[in-house]
């Protein structure tokens, strides 16, 4: 027999995870539907982690909004959630004439759309006060308000959330058959379990098409984006502390060079259409592109050590803009093709979502009673556990070291194997603590990490099977 919900949430990268946290504040059963063992584990795990105020998104369209929306209340909300954020701000360089024409056009192009505080800064200045930047700057567009912010920790903390207000978290559950019924649909993955549902929202990313294909829609088609990145090691933030980007051109914004909020400086993307949404590889084609944006831009960077190279994927479709697209008529509601700007644009998003199903579909208001949660705060300039004299009083845990590089305790690690929302894999573990995320990767500390993981998901096990308490994500 089937579980019965209001509705389902199909995919729980940051979008999907965001809809759901707004979607506890109302009186209704919601389960949030994940495919892996983990939530954020596509496309929001391979991102910039740059939380953009939406000046560079298209004027006019439904994308600028939300991400405009998405920047203003993650600005407010993030604080009591335990996420961190670093205003650095941003430099969008010119070294050309052609270049300096385009920077001073897109000031213009701001100010006319509402963001007064873009402003153009004389190549003088900018090497003033940026010295790390290759000679010859002519001017550059300075961007005071954008963001750094942790990619990992934020769908997390949208995630317990939810769940610590109500929502039923399935993973891993794979949508495998979509059956539609006469007040809604039967969702069954390939183990033979369903749910019922009255309202699905496919918010899918990388995957949302093959979702809407099970429904029998098919309004667009996913053409993954693969972005390859270097990560650089944490001497390399001395020299550089800013988002810089290159002078965009009609056809590429080209590559990044940014610093993280884990203490790091990061290289990318790069932007290759790919056939296989699975395909993260790193070519050697993206490295040397990414060593010509080294040298183009920041040439002092090219003998930092490196800490790791990866790829990210973009949920991309074969249309430019968002694919929201409400089928209240039929009980579905797609929000697909949100590319790269989801990470800025979530609760945007959310937000919208809440819009188009209230009082649509459900004629209810958000005065749901909610339990605040707030998340390990993992910033490299913030105060650490194993530098808090009071926390390690109080639980000697915290000053025993088990990730040397990254100064992770055995006290945080222990914490988050014991969250209401559980790491089920050991790179879970590792996104939501940064535990061998250092410039070892793992080398040092790894088998300890593995140790720790291994006995919790152990106890789990036995718990479960003794039905003792309730240690369930669902």
């Amino acid at each position: 027999m089937s579980v019965r919900f209001d509705i389902a949430v199909v995919g729980a990268g940051v979008v999907g995870a965001a809809i759901a946290r707004d979607l506890s504040r109302y009186e209704l059963r919601v389960a949030l539907i994940e495919a892996n063992p983990d939530f954020g584990d596509e496309s929001s795990k391979g991102n910039s982690a740059l939380m953009t105020e939406g000046h560079d998104t298209p004027a006019g369209t439904l994308e600028r909004d939300l991400v405009v929306r998405g920047y203003q209340r993650y600005m407010a909300e993030a604080p009591t959630l335990g996420l961190p954020m670093r205003r650095t701000g941003a430099l969008m360089l010119a070294w050309t004439d052609e270049q300096r024409a385009t920077v001073e056009h897109v000031v213009e192009e701001a100010h006319a759309d509402g963001f007064p505080r873009l402003s153009l800064m004389e190549g003088e200045e900018v090497l003033r006060r940026w010295p790390q930047f290759r000679p010859g700057v002519l001017a550059a567009a300075y961007m005071p308000d954008e963001v750094i912010a942790d990619p990992f920790s934020t769908p997390y903390a949208y995630v317990l959330d939810a769940v610590t207000n109500g929502v039923i978290f399935l993973r891993p559950w794979r949508v495998s058959r979509a059956e539609r019924l006469a007040d809604g649909w039967r969702l069954a993955n390939p183990q033979g379990e369903t749910i019922e549902a009255r309202l699905v929202i496919n918010a899918g990313g990388l995957r949302a098409d093959i979702v809407e294909g099970l429904a029998g829609y098919a309004d667009f088609r996913m053409k993954p984006r693969r972005g390859q990145y270097i990560l650089l090691d944490k001497p390399a933030r001395a020299i550089h502390d800013i988002i810089a980007y290159p002078t965009p051109t009609p056809t590429t914004r080209g590559i990044l060079i940014a610093p993280t909020i884990f203490g790091n400086v990061l290289v990318g993307p790069t932007a290759e259409e790919v056939e296989d949404r699975d395909d993260r590889s790193v070519t050697e084609d993206g490295l040397a592109a990414l060593k010509r944006a080294i040298d183009e831009m920041v040439p002092v960077l090219r003998d930092m050590p490196v800490n790791t190279i990866y790829a990210g994927m973009r949920p991309a479709t074969d249309h430019s803009e968002y694919q929201i697209i409400p089928r209240f008529a039929e009980n579905w509601l797609t929000v697909a093709g949100i590319r790269s700007t989801g990470f800025s644009g979530a609760l945007g998003i959310a937000e919208y979502v809440m819009s188009l199903v209230f009082p649509v579909v459900f004629d209810l208001k958000p005065t749901k009673p909610l339990r605040g949660v707030t998340v390990p705060d993992l910033a490299e300039t913030s105060l650490r556990p194993w530098a808090d004299a009071d926390r390690i009083a109080a639980d000697p845990a915290y000053a025993e070291m088990i990730c040397h590089c990254e100064r992770i305790s055995v006290g945080e690690v222990r914490d988050a194997l014991a969250s209401p929302v559980p790491p089920a894999s050991i790179k879970a573990l590792k996104r939501r603590t940064r535990a061998m995320f250092g410039r070892c990767q793992g080398f040092y500390c790894g088998a300890r990490v593995q140790a720790m993981f291994d006995a919790a998901q152990a106890e789990r096990s036995g718990c479960e099977a003794a039905a003792c308490g309730d240690r369930r994500d669902a």
